[in-house]
């Protein structure tokens, strides 16, 4: 009997998550994405950026399948990155800052000039290095707000100079 009452456990929250309420035309909602967001990060590591915001826009440009692409750039810094993004099928968006549109150098002037990254990994050097994630964003019953977490995700850095913070943008 206790198997029974197992089993229907399982079933019931497996045929729950493949229930279609809660999915979305990922296709539909990348096209959607095309156009300017403006907002705010709000940063909370490392230690010495808590508290510091950057005032930013993200620029879709282009969009196929359930994916897009575009800039992010920054009131504060010439310094503009290139973005790869997705939106999955349950309304997660994420999108990742790959390599740089327009470096004006903060961090790889930084190195060039240090001769080791040291310094160029603290606050606010590091934050101008490619890699920076954006995610945990989930499109909600107002698709034109976006609200998440950022972090550039790296194995190699200390835990104290990995970026993390938050982000809101809304769109123009």
């Amino acid at each position: 009997m206790k198997f029974l009452y197992f089993l229907f456990i399982i079933l019931a929250s497996s045929t729950y998550r493949c229930a279609d309420d809660d999915t979305i035309d990922c296709s539909e909602a990348s096209k959607n994405m095309v156009g300017e967001w403006s907002g705010q990060i709000s940063y909370s590591r490392p230690t010495s950026a808590d508290g510091k915001k950057h005032n930013f826009s993200l620029v879709v440009t282009s969009s196929s399948a359930c994916n897009f692409e575009g800039f992010t750039t920054y009131d504060d810094s010439n310094t503009s990155f290139n973005v790869k993004g997705s939106i999955d099928i349950y309304g997660w968006v994420s999108f990742i800052e790959e390599n740089y549109r327009f470096d004006s150098g903060e961090y790889s002037d930084c190195v060039f000039f240090e001769g080791n990254n040291n310094t160029c990994e603290t606050w606010p050097y590091l934050r101008w290095k490619e890699g920076t994630k954006f995610e945990d964003t989930r499109i909600k019953t107002d698709p034109n707000v976006l609200a998440g977490k950022i972090h550039r995700p790296n194995s190699f850095e200390s835990w104290w100079r990995i970026l993390r913070g938050d982000y809101s943008i809304s769109k123009n």
